[in-house]
C-alpha cells in the first residue's frame, strides 16, 4: 500500500511536532522521531522539514536490494534542505506553447532547481501550516513526482506553494513528498532480478 512506512514516519513526525512561537516571532519548528529531535524551517505561514532519510543508504551491499528502513532515530538533526536527487538521466522540462500566463506563473513558482544527485537519496519532506497542531486532523497531499522512472526529484517542486494555497482557500493541508530510486538503480530488469525478487525497487521505496 502507498500509505506505509515512509509516509507514516513523516505523519508521525508532523503529529508530534512542537509548534513554533506565534508568527510574529517565529522559531524553527521541531518534530520528534523516536528519541531524536528534528529541526525544520519556519517559512512564512508554513513549517518545513526537508530531506529526512527514511531508509538506510541503498549503497554497497544494499544496492539493487529492497529498501531497509532506519530501525530508529536517536541522534537529533536538522531537516532544512532537500536531500539529493537519485541518479538519473539528464533531462529538461518541456512546457507546451500556448499556456495561459497564470499557468506559467504557477509552474515557475512550484518548480525549483534540482540538487546534486547521489545514491543515498531516500528521503521525505513534509510541509505543514505553521499554526497546525496534532489535533488539527488536516488532510495530507502526498506528492510522487513523475518522469517515467528515469528522472525527477522532490526538490523540483516547492510544496509550500500548495500548502499556502490550501491555507488561502481555507482548507489547510499537509504536503508530503518522497524520493525514490530511478533508472537501473530502481528498475533494473533481468532474469536474475526476477529470480531474486528485487524488481521495481523504485516502487518498493514508495511503499
Amino acid at each position: 500500500m502507498l500509505f506505509s512506512q515512509p509516509i507514516l514516519l513523516l505523519l508521525a513526525a508532523y503529529c508530534g511536532f512542537v509548534a513554533a512561537n506565534p508568527l510574529d516571532r517565529r522559531a524553527a519548528p521541531t518534530a520528534t522521531l523516536d528519541t531524536a529531535t528534528v529541526t525544520g524551517v519556519a517559512s512564512g505561514s508554513v513549517n518545513e522539514w526537508l530531506g529526512i532519510p527514511f531508509a538506510l543508504p541503498p549503497t554497497g551491499n544494499r544496492r539493487f536490494r529492497l529498501p531497509q528502513l532506519i530501525p530508529s532515530y536517536h541522534t537529533s538533526f536538522s531537516a532544512t534542505a532537500y536531500g539529493p536527487s537519485c541518479p538519473q538521466q539528464a533531462t529538461t522540462s518541456y512546457i507546451p506553447p500556448g499556456l495561459p500566463a497564470e499557468t506559467l506563473d504557477y509552474l515557475a513558482l512550484i518548480t525549483v532547481s534540482n540538487v546534486t544527485g547521489s545514491e543515498d537519496c531516500l528521503t521525505v519532506n513534509v510541509v505543514a501550516p505553521a499554526d497546525a497542531t496534532p489535533e488539527s486532523n488536516l488532510p495530507v497531499v502526498i506528492w510522487i513526482f513523475g518522469g517515467g522512472f528515469e528522472s525527477g526529484s522532490t526538490s523540483s517542486y516547492d510544496g509550500s506553494v500548495i500548502v499556502n494555497k490550501s491555507i488561502a482557500l481555507n482548507v489547510p493541508a499537509v504536503y508530503v513528498s518522497i524520493n525514490y530510486r530511478l533508472t537501473a538503480f530502481g528498475f533494473l530488469a533481468s532474469e536474475e532480478v526476477k529470480q531474486a525478487r528485487v524488481g521495481n525497487l523504485g516502487l518498493q521505496d514508495r511503499e
